[in-house]
Order: structure tokens, then sequence, then C-alpha cells
């Protein structure tokens, strides 16, 4: 249990029981309250050193977001988020739209996609095929389950459909690679060289700063059409399995997709962008998490961490949504 849930806890129970010290007229005249000071005394000491000690937790969490704030630059607020995490941590806040952040932080900066670079893949096929009510229902299957259930073999034969359109492997990787233009990312190359058995465009290094502006623009209504973004935030809305770690766990609706994969190093970077809404305010969320103990367990928990505290620490700060 948390200090700020114990002090609660107390402050509950010195309540009841100093309530319970009353009694009515009637009440007195039978039998007289017993005796509790005693008790109470014990339960004020034990809140005040809670409290002091919750005070030095406080202290400490913000000399140590000052410290990496200055090491590695950012807010203050969002190093404060993920300064005590078990591992490499990045984070991005804002509003949908085409403006700029309101917070970021942390040492991890960049890296590879994984399947979060199954979005914008989506939208291509969309864009390229008619969008949803003239893409093939093969097309619309695959979308649903690269998405929502993060299937590569899905992903893989949208892509097929690209490469087949735009005259093969680099062809596709540059109409993807538009998608993100459009959102005012031009920056990033969509990979055309893989890893092991991994896909080519997973192993695309797109920045959490990049893929913010992504994922800002199409849930602030910036890019492709209305139809295509209903589509696809629809498709993100229903993501499932082991993807539901952070945004999926926060406890707020959201719009999301994950991504993960081992390093060379063999280490998991777990990583998510997506949109979630904290008592009607739109949040845009790009992060990710390299755990000390390179597990994708870990790098889930990680974010699912850094999920609840935007939600519960940002989220009334991030400004209103803004303009294209």
């Amino acid at each position: 249990m948390t200090g700020a849930r114990q002090l609660a806890v107390l402050g509950l129970c010195l309540g009841l029981i100093l309530a319970g010290c009353g009694s009515s007229d009637d009440e007195a005249t039978v039998s007289k309250a017993p005796d509790k000071s005693g008790q109470i005394s014990q339960l004020q000491k034990q809140v005040k050193r809670l409290e002091k000690r919750d005070k030095a937790r406080q202290k400490r969490e913000a000399a140590a977001a000052e410290a990496k704030t200055a090491r590695v630059g950012g807010d203050v607020d969002a190093n404060r988020i993920l300064a005590g995490l078990p591992g490499e941590a990045g984070l991005v806040v804002g509003a949908p739209g085409g403006g700029s952040p309101d917070f970021s932080g942390g040492s991890f900066t960049t890296g590879d996609a994984w399947s979060t670079i199954k979005v914008p893949i989506a939208e291509r096929v969309l864009d390229d095929f008619g969008g949803p009510a003239r893409i093939s229902s093969t097309q619309k299957a695959n979308i649903t389950s690269a998405i929502t259930l993060s299937d590569n073999d899905a992903a893989a034969a949208l892509f097929a459909d690209l490469e087949a359109k735009h005259g093969g492997l680099e062809g596709a990787s540059d109409a993807v690679g538009e998608m993100l233009r459009q959102a005012g990312d031009d920056e990033t190359v969509i990979s055309t060289q893989g890893r092991d058995s991994f896909s080519t465009y997973g192993q695309t290094d797109w920045s959490l700063a990049n893929q913010f502006k992504y994922m800002a623009a199409l849930a602030g209504g910036c890019i492709s059409n209305s139809a295509n973004r209903s589509y696809l935030l629809g498709q993100m809305a229903s993501v499932s399995g082991s993807d539901t770690y952070g945004l999926g766990s926060a406890g707020f609706p959201a719009k999301w997709k994950g991504g993960w994969g081992p390093g060379t190093d063999g280490k998991y970077l777990v990583r998510q962008m997506g949109v979630m809404e904290v008592d009607g305010k739109q949040v845009v969320v790009a992060m990710a998490a390299i755990p000390d103990d390179g597990s994708f367990e870990s790098g889930m928990s990680m974010l699912n961490d850094v999920a609840r505290s935007v939600a519960t620490r940002l989220a009334d700060q991030v400004s209103a949504p803004t303009g294209c």
C-alpha cells in the first residue's frame, strides 16, 4: 500500500473513532463512553509519521526528476513519472492536432517501431484502395487482425498489397512514409532492411516525438479523410490480447496500438501510441520502455505505470486540441 493510501486509511479510522466518542443525551444517562484517547493518540502519531515519510518521498522524487531533466532534457513533470522506473523510458504527451506536445521526458527518444507501424500501413491501404467502403473483405479482415490482435501475418499481407501497387519493397515503404509526411514527420524513413525473421517495416527507426506527431494528427483529424480516420480509430479502440497494457490498462477510454520486440542485445523494447479520454479531455501519448531485466513483461508493467501516472498527474495540464 502506498503512503498516500495508508494516510487515507488511517484518516478514515481516526475519523470513525472520533465519531464514536460522542453519544446522545439519553445514552449518556445510561452508560459512560469508553475512553479511546490512547487509541486516538496512537493513530495521530502514526498519521504524522506517514505524512513525514510521504513528504520525504515526494522530495526524493522531485530531486530525481530534476537530476534526470538536467541529464536528458525534457520536462520535470514527465521525468518525475519516469525517474523511478526500473529501466530506460521515454514519454511524449499532448493534445490532438498539429501543435507541439505539452510534456516530454526520459532517456529513451527513438528506436524500432515494431508493430506500431501497422497503423500507417493500414492507413495507406485504406487510402490506396478506396477506404473502408471499398476495400476487399480480406483487406478489412487483415486490418482488424493487424491492429486489434497485432497479427504479423495480416500486416504482411497488407504490406504485400502495397508492394503490388507501388512496384515492390522500396515503393511500398515510400508509400507508407508518405502517411507520416502528411502528419508533419519529415525525418522518419520506413526501413527496407529486416533483421533475423522480423519485418523490414517493423525495424523502422521511429522517434517518440515523431510518433506523437502522427498520433496527434490522426486523433485531431489532420490526416487522411474522416471515413479512414474513423475506421482506424475504431480498430484502435478494439485492441485486445497481449496488446492490452499501458493505455489499455489505465482505466480510461482509449484508442491505442502497441509494439514490442528484442533489440540486438536481447532486451525488449516495449512501446505504445494512442489517445485516451480523461474527464472529457483527449490526451495523446507516445511512450516506450526498455526494462533493466530485458523482459517483455517488465516493459509492459513500466508502461502500465506510466499510463496511469499520465492520467492522474498530467492530463489536467494538457492543452485543448489544436488546429491542424
